[in-house]
């Protein structure tokens, strides 16, 4: 449940970036019906033979959700990477000597 336990007791809880996941989340939903839509429309103008068909890159909504989705998971990505990055940081600058063990829970209740 948490990121980094110290052997003096001091908890550093992991990161929780749940406003811009869920954003992104949301605009993943958009994106996916968008270009569902935009597919069926190709597909239709494909099959009454129009004179113009449109392709898929014509539909600018769905690329404007692209974008915002792709924006909404850089800022949760920047934001995660910015903060192990300040808890590393102070963590060296603190402490002399770091020792890293990776202990998995379920091991541990067997025994």
């Amino acid at each position: 449940a948490d990121l980094a336990i110290l052997s003096n007791g001091l908890k550093y809880p992991s990161f929780d970036s749940s406003y811009f996941e869920k954003k992104a989340k949301i605009w993943q939903k958009k994106y996916s019906r968008r270009r569902h839509l935009a597919k069926l429309l190709v597909l239709q103008d494909r099959n009454k033979k129009v004179l113009c068909p449109r392709s898929l890159e014509s539909f600018t909504n769905w690329q404007k959700a692209q974008k915002s989705k792709a924006k909404c998971q850089a800022k949760a990505a920047n934001q995660r990477r910015d903060y192990l990055h300040k808890l590393t940081t102070h963590l060296v600058k603190q402490y002399d000597v770091i020792a890293i063990e990776d202990l998995k829970t379920k091991n541990l209740q067997k025994n």
